[in-house]
């Protein structure tokens, strides 16, 4: 009876299998992550801004002319995401910038990659650690203040005019939440040490944004602003949530090419 060589034959994950395999990768890290006490604390901080916005909600539904004061309209759900950007950055930050760095530094990438796991699945599963983490600051509490505004002043929300809140608030959450989240795994994947990817974003954020400042106030070129990742991202906001009063002075399109660029990059 002939003998024939058995080479190595890669795993083929049952068909259902073949769309999820990133998910294993997604929920241990996560559970690692929500493990610590403190980033538990920033994810609850970071509810502060939602109480806030639902009280302005009963103080204008109560006493209606205090919405001159605090509008009460797609204003509300713009300036509030925009407040959001910077716990967005933080989560990005402290529970993102080990997820490849960590794993480059012990070579537990190499055992991922050992497994009938592919690059793109152990992208996808790292990059949903801070996607998820950030779409909880962004979208979760967007929706919650959505629908409690929806039941405190069911007359003004319930209108056709502004029926383009919702689907406004879904858009700018993932943009925003995706394009962060890009960010915090490219600065993981350059460095094997975690406390120098999370320097790294927060230098290369802050330091983009010292730059725009510099070049927009001391030398007046208003278009530095396209330097600025927040900047760009409240940009969008105020375009998709009708932020007139503070206009910023390049349109929403060069802000959006430059997010684009940016995540593509």
């Amino acid at each position: 009876m002939p003998i024939y060589d058995q080479t190595y034959r890669k795993y083929d994950a049952r068909a259902p299998l073949r769309q999820v395999r990133f998910w294993p990768i997604t929920r241990e890290a996560l559970r690692l992550v929500l493990a610590k006490r403190v980033f538990l604390g920033l994810l609850a901080l970071s509810l502060v801004p939602l109480l806030v916005r639902v009280v302005q909600v009963f103080v204008v539904t109560h006493f209606p002319d205090a919405g001159r004061v605090l509008p009460v309209d797609g204003r509300l759900f713009g300036e509030f995401l925009n407040q959001q950007l910077g716990f967005t950055l933080l989560l990005t930050i402290f529970g993102g910038a080990g997820l490849v760095a960590n794993d480059l530094r012990t070579g537990a990438i190499v055992m991922y990659l050992a497994r009938p796991l592919t690059r793109r699945d152990y992208v996808l599963g790292k990059l949903g650690v801070t996607l998820l983490l950030n779409l909880a600051v962004t979208f979760v509490p967007a929706l919650v203040l959505y629908l409690i505004a929806l039941a405190l002043a069911p007359d003004l929300f319930l209108h056709w005019s502004l029926a383009w809140i919702a689907p406004a608030i879904v858009l700018h959450s993932v943009v925003m939440s995706l394009s962060v989240s890009l960010l915090g795994l490219a600065a993981s994947a350059l460095t094997r040490r975690a406390t120098a990817a999370g320097i790294g974003l927060f230098a290369f954020v802050a330091g983009l944004d010292m730059v725009r400042q510099v070049l927009q106030h001391g030398f007046d070129r208003p278009e530095a602003t396209l330097l600025s990742v927040q900047d760009n991202l409240r940009n969008l906001a105020r375009a998709l949530f009708n932020l007139a009063d503070r206009a910023e002075p390049v349109s929403w399109m060069a802000s959006a090419a430059v997010v684009t660029l940016l995540g593509l990059g």
